[in-house]
């Protein structure tokens, strides 16, 4: 596995494949709220991890999310700029 993160402002894929999404850390957010998906998009049958989540800035341990298809965060509501830090699998 390899170490990798990702940033987003708005709403897009966090990776592709199967992963394991070890933590976040919010930048910033203006009551900034997001639902994780175990897909590609938040159409393609991806199921919900969990629900809505609405973080304060900083650091948030996610407890090894292994996600098997990839991984899709969606910006519900408010702005927010996180960066998931994430092991990608060698397949």
């Amino acid at each position: 596995m390899r170490d990798s993160f990702v940033n987003l402002t708005s709403s897009g894929q966090v990776a592709v494949g199967g992963c394991v999404v070890d933590s976040m850390y919010v930048n910033s957010t203006s009551s900034g709220v997001i639902r994780l998906y175990n897909g590609l998009t938040a159409v393609d049958t991806g199921a919900i991890i969990g629900g809505n989540i609405t973080p304060a800035a900083g650091f948030h341990f996610l407890g090894n999310l292994d996600s098997t298809v990839g991984l899709y965060c969606s910006v519900v509501s408010g702005t927010i700029d996180v960066t998931f830090h994430i092991r990608n699998r060698d397949n």
